[in-house]
């Protein structure tokens, strides 16, 4: 298993007090995150994963699938459970990818922050009121068209032809991955979640976000950031001053 493949931007310290795994949004890289470990507690080592099909790995096919996903990526999350506390922090789809590595660690894993997505288990809005067509019916034309409703992705980039042919086949697997993705009803994990949700976020709104405390037989935090869905650049200091809260020592 190659973890600098899977974590290319880890800032690796010689004696972490935590371990902050970051995973991204739909059709996003582990890049989205290279800039947080200037910004927390320098005891803290910041790992951005890196999921197939971008970046580092973008010779390697997008994976549709959430189980086969977490199958690739739960031997090196392991080799990082080496006694440092870890916690996971996902935006959007990340979310619920990092829900499912808790899953899978249930006990090993110290705190989840799910930021801008419905609780697992819930239906995600992402598509115009009364479009309920899976992404999988969609035309590239009319995905795209998806895209430029839900914001986030630069007018310029989803206006050039040749990016898009590049970039639709990636962004479509996440979607595909997000929607098919289900959980057993009862399904709780036993560490504490801290939830980020954006008042203005149709998708993922704070009541919807809520949800999450169904997840955790632990304690369950809501955030409500005043933006819409893609805050995670814009309110970034907001989020990292809470995630620091969360992950300071306490006495």
């Amino acid at each position: 298993m190659n973890l600098a493949k899977i974590f290319p931007h880890r800032r690796k310290l010689t004696h972490p007090r935590f371990r902050l795994l970051c995973f991204p949004y739909a059709g996003g890289a582990a890049s989205l995150y290279r800039h947080w470990a200037p910004l927390l507690d320098p005891t803290v080592e910041v790992c951005p994963v890196e999921l197939p099909g971008r970046g580092v790995r973008l010779a390697e096919p997008a994976v549709h699938d959430m189980t086969q996903l977490c199958d690739g990526l739960a031997p090196a999350v392991e080799q990082l459970l080496d006694g440092v506390p870890m916690a996971l922090f996902g935006h959007s789809m990340g979310a619920r990818v990092a829900f499912e590595i808790a899953r899978r660690f249930d006990g090993r894993i110290a705190h989840l922050f799910a930021s801008g997505s419905p609780a697992p288990g819930t239906r995600w809005r992402h598509a115009a009121a009364g479009d309920r067509r899976l992404t999988a019916q969609l035309t590239d034309d009319e995905f795209r068209q998806r895209l430029r409703a839900l914001g986030g992705t630069p007018p310029e980039i989803l206006e050039h032809d040749e990016l898009m042919a590049r970039v639709l086949p990636l962004v479509r697997a996440d979607f595909v991955l997000i929607e098919n993705y289900r959980i057993e009803p009862q399904l709780r994990i036993t560490c504490p979640i801290t939830v980020f949700a954006g008042v203005d976020d149709p998708g993922a709104s704070p009541p919807a976000a809520a949800a999450w405390e169904l997840r955790t037989t632990s304690r369950c935090r809501l955030v409500e950031i005043d933006a819409g869905h893609f805050f995670l650049d814009s309110h970034r200091a907001a989020l990292i001053a809470e995630i620091s809260h969360d992950l300071a020592p306490r006495a």
